[in-house]
């Protein structure tokens, strides 16, 4: 049997890139992982450096890391929602994806995780996510790079805090190959999921709206609040409302254990020793 993939979201600094990224990873044991090209928060790249690139590749093959297990994290500052609205502002957000995209399909990387969107017209904001990932994959023809929907919370206007939503974003996907979710389970506990006390019926609901085919990767956290809260505050494993057994359940999950997985537990001045153990406590 393959080893549960679990890692943790990492830095990726100017420097050195997707090098230092990996020696992150391996140095806390992990096995998958995910991280931000550059700037969480803004729309600017770093430089790729494809010699940079080369060692990374050759120090995880060494390493015998799947750099595949990775899964990089958009910009928080995009809204496909937005797409025909503020041009320029959209503009922006286009093409920074696309740019994160295109390193992708150098580096190796397959899985590329966004929030959906937000919009106060729910069903004009499901269509214009749609019409964006629709364009990416329109400008990244032949790329294996597959964009990834991440699960929301009922908070302000955003847009998938249910299965359905997220259904009916892919139904109006072009090309169902390149399209999946990343299942976030503070998120999804925030939303009203019950991953506690029904880890079974919420997997067969997501099957029955979704499918698990398009279950692709997971984000790994404990929660701040009770369910149904719609507040999406994170929390270290094992101090929140799912709990440890819970998260422990899922994480090693058959149907869940060999996609990547990456926690988003909350950031400290002990990170690399906590997520060493986290993984640890999840996984054995």
């Amino acid at each position: 049997m393959k080893k549960t993939l679990l890692g943790a979201h990492l830095s990726y600094k100017k420097e050195s890139q997707l090098l230092g990224t990996i020696i992150d990873a391996v140095s806390i044991g992990a096995t998958s992982g995910a991280f931000y090209i550059s700037n969480s928060r803004g729309y600017q790249k770093f430089k790729q450096n494809l010699e940079i690139v080369k060692q990374a590749k050759e120090f995880a093959k060494n390493n015998k890391f799947d750099i595949g297990n990775f899964v990089v994290h958009s910009p928080l500052v995009g809204n496909l929602a937005n797409i025909d609205k503020e041009s320029d502002v959209f503009e922006k957000i286009f093409n920074s994806y696309l740019g994160d995209i295109n390193m992708l399909e150098i580096a190796g990387i397959k899985y590329y995780n966004l929030h959906p969107g937000s919009s106060p017209n729910t069903n004009l904001g499901i269509k214009r996510i749609a019409k964006g990932i629709n364009n990416l994959h329109k400008k990244t023809k032949g790329h294996n790079t597959v964009l990834l929907l991440e699960t929301m919370m009922a908070k302000g206007n955003y847009i998938g805090k249910t299965f359905e939503q997220l259904n009916e974003i892919i139904n109006l996907v072009k090309d169902k190959t390149r399209i999946g979710v990343c299942f976030d389970t503070c998120h999804v506990w925030d939303a009203g999921y019950d991953i506690k006390n029904n880890l079974k019926g919420v997997l067969k609901e997501f099957d029955k709206v979704i499918g698990l085919k398009f279950l692709k990767a997971l984000h790994i956290n404990d929660s701040k609040n009770e369910l149904g809260s719609n507040k999406d505050r994170h929390e270290a494993i094992g101090k929140g409302f799912i709990g440890l057994k819970a998260l422990k359940n899922l994480v090693n999950h058959p149907k869940l254990r060999n996609l990547p997985k990456a926690l988003e537990t909350p950031y400290g001045s002990d990170d690399f020793k906590r997520w060493k153990d986290e993984i640890k406590l999840l996984t054995k």
